[in-house]
This record gives structure tokens, C-alpha cells and sequence, in this order.
């Protein structure tokens, strides 16, 4: 998810951007049942099925970026990095933040007169009050800024580079999880000086997306393995902790935790077994090619489709949730048919 990566392509890259893009539209798409149903019910079930096993979308975008982009066979100075890059991504931050705060603005109109709508609006924008899922461009901000430092380290030793990663992802996955169970419950202030914010944790998975890009699995069965017990692991936890307090719990659902981790990578080796020595195929290549576009408009297409064509809350989530994903991917795909053959939304926005 990041302006125009075409050198160096990579099938098993593309495939896990195609994937990570349904498996967030699955994730929003099963938010609003997962927090109204009752826990443990059977459509509760189901949108907790939904939920948990598309939870690792957002490492695995980053692992896709940083697998390109920490490539020290990819020549990205500084210069390029700061004119091309960066620009992109700023400039399509604050085009998305507008026509967002332009839906909420509609949405809200009548509940208060136009210039305090608008002040909130700029409020919002001054404030890094995005929409809520433009908080990925956050993320894309730390790993992009931190690629000199982390293309230096990708060309470590081999030994070196995997005590770099270990550690990084020690501190920046396991120990915020660990610090709730006994007895890291009980150290609390100490273990909270060694652990790494999301933001740093970024950057760890940029540059494990770059490691595991260049040790593709020998096998199917580890990955899927690691992919399934991970997911079991979310599933039952987000289950048991949401039936004890009678209302959605989310500590399994985190993106940054151990196990949502563990299952992009996962989905990302799997990917690489399935594309090893195999060409990409063209749907793979345009579904790729558009996953920016998807995870930026699809909210929008969510909220129109929600109002006046589909009340898809009244339905059952076992078909309600895929459906209305398809839905949302196909309305997105038409919006970046459109938008890429418009010069400037092409460069700047998607």
C-alpha cells in the first residue's frame, strides 16, 4: 500500500497485498455486528470468525512495503525518498482527509450550523484527526522515514540481522502483550521501559518482510500452521474475554499483537510458496495495483451503501459480512478503474 512499486516486482508480494485487501474489508465489514450482537451468540460467532481471521491485514501491508522498499538492490537516496515518496503520501493524506471530513460534514448536517461543522472540520484536519482508517498513513510515515536507517541494517550479517529482528519484534509485539499476564502484570512500570510503541514496531516489520522476502518457505505446512494456530488463538481469546465482560473485548484483536503478527507472516509465506518460480497473473497484478485505492475509498462506498441501498446490520453475518465485502471490493475497484485514468489522482492520490 504505497505510491507505484514496480521495480523489483514480486508475485508473492502482490498476492499478499490482494489478500490483506479483502481481509480488510472483512474486518470493517464484521466491526458493527461484532460490537451490538451478544457475545457467544451465533451471529456473534460469525462476525467474530470474520474479525479474527482478516486481523493481520495491517502487518502484512507493512511487511509488503518494507520487503520492497528496504531492498538494498532498490536505489532509493534520500533525494528520491523526500521528492517522490514522502510528497505522495502526504499529499494523498490530506486529499482523503478533506473528502472524508466532506462525508462527515453531510452526515452531521442539521445538528449544528455550517461554520462550527466546518471549524470542527479544521479542527479534525489540524489535529491528525483522520477518518478512521487513514491512521495507516501514520505508519507508512514511520516506516518511510526510518528506510535509510533500516536499509542499512538489511544489509547486516545474516547472524546480526536475525538478533536485530528477534529483538525488534520481542519488544514491539510480545512484551506490550505479556505485560497483562501474571507475572508481567506485576511489573508493569518496568516492563513499560522496554516496550516499543506501534510506530517503531513499523519499522520491525518492514524490515522482517524484507528478511522473509529473501527466505521463502521450503513447505506449505509451516506457514499454514503458524497462520491457523495464531487465528485459533485470536478467535477463542477475543471469545473468552467478550463472553466474561458481556460486551467486545479487542486485547486479541490488536494488529500489532503477537499473533495477528504471526499470522500475516504466515499469509506471507504462504504467498511466497504459492508464487515461487510462477508468474503473476494479470487479476493479481490489478487487484495489487488497486489495493491503495480500496482501503482508501471503501469506508465511503460502506457508509453510502449502509444508507440508502443495503441495511446489511439487519441481516445474518454469516452471509451479511462476505457479501457486503464483495460489495465494497467491487465498488472500490469501479472507483479506481475511473480514478487511474485521471493524471493527477493517479500520481498524487492513489
Amino acid at each position: 500500500m504505497e505510491p507505484k512499486l514496480s521495480q523489483n516486482r514480486s508475485g508473492a508480494v502482490d498476492l499478499t497485498k490482494v489478500l490483506a485487501t479483502c481481509a480488510v474489508l472483512l474486518i470493517h465489514c464484521s466491526a458493527a455486528p461484532l460490537a451490538a450482537l451478544e457475545p457467544g451468540s451465533a451471529p456473534w460467532l460469525a462476525a467474530a470468525f470474520y474479525g479474527s481471521v482478516g486481523r493481520w491485514a495491517v502487518p502484512a501491508f507493512l511487511l509488503c512495503s518494507g520487503a520492497l522498499m528496504n531492498d538494498p538492490d532498490r536505489h532509493l537516496p534520500l533525494r528520491k525518498l523526500f521528492t517522490r515518496y514522502v510528497p505522495r503520501l502526504l499529499a494523498a493524506l490530506c486529499v482523503w482527509t478533506a473528502l472524508y471530513e466532506c462525508v462527515r460534514i453531510y452526515i452531521k448536517w442539521g445538528t449544528a450550523s455550517l461554520p462550527e461543522l466546518l471549524l470542527a472540520a479544521a479542527k479534525n484536519c489540524l489535529h491528525g484527526t483522520t477518518h478512521y482508517h487513514l491512521y495507516y498513513f501514520f505508519f507508512i510515515f514511520a516506516l518511510y522515514l526510518s528506510l535509510p536507517l533500516t536499509r542499512l541494517l538489511a544489509r547486516a550479517p545474516e547472524t546480526e540481522l536475525r538478533y536485530i529482528l528477534f529483538l525488534w519484534l520481542f519488544l514491539s509485539t510480545v512484551v506490550p502483550f505479556l505485560q497483562y499476564f501474571w507475572p508481567f502484570s506485576q511489573m508493569t512500570s518496568f516492563l513499560h521501559y522496554y516496550a516499543m510503541p506501534e510506530t517503531i514496531a513499523c519499522l520491525g516489520l518492514g524490515l522482517l518482510g524484507f528478511w522473509l522476502r529473501r527466505h521463502p518457505p521450503k513447505s506449505w505446512l509451516p506457514p499454514l500452521l503458524l497462520f491457523l494456530t495464531s487465528f485459533l488463538v485470536v478467535f477463542s481469546g477475543t471469545l473468552r474475554r467478550s463472553t466474561a465482560a458481556g460486551t467486545l473485548d479487542q486485547f486479541y484483536l490488536d494488529a500489532f499483537g503477537p499473533f495477528p503478527v504471526w499470522m500475516a507472516i504466515g499469509v506471507f509465506q504462504l504467498a511466497q510458496w504459492l508464487m515461487a518460480g510462477r508468474p503473476i497473473p494479470d487479476w493479481v497484478r490489478f487487484l495489487s495495483a488497486g489495493s491503495f485505492c480500496v482501503y482508501l475509498v471503501h469506508p465511503f462506498f460502506q457508509l453510502l451503501v449502509n444508507q440508502y441501498l443495503i441495511h446489511f446490520s439487519v441481516l445474518s453475518p454469516v452471509w451479511a459480512v462476505p457479501a457486503q465485502a464483495a460489495l465494497l471490493l467491487a465498488l472500490s475497484l469501479i472507483c479506481y478503474v475511473i480514478l487511474r485514468r485521471v493524471p493527477w489522482a493517479k500520481k498524487w492520490i492513489i
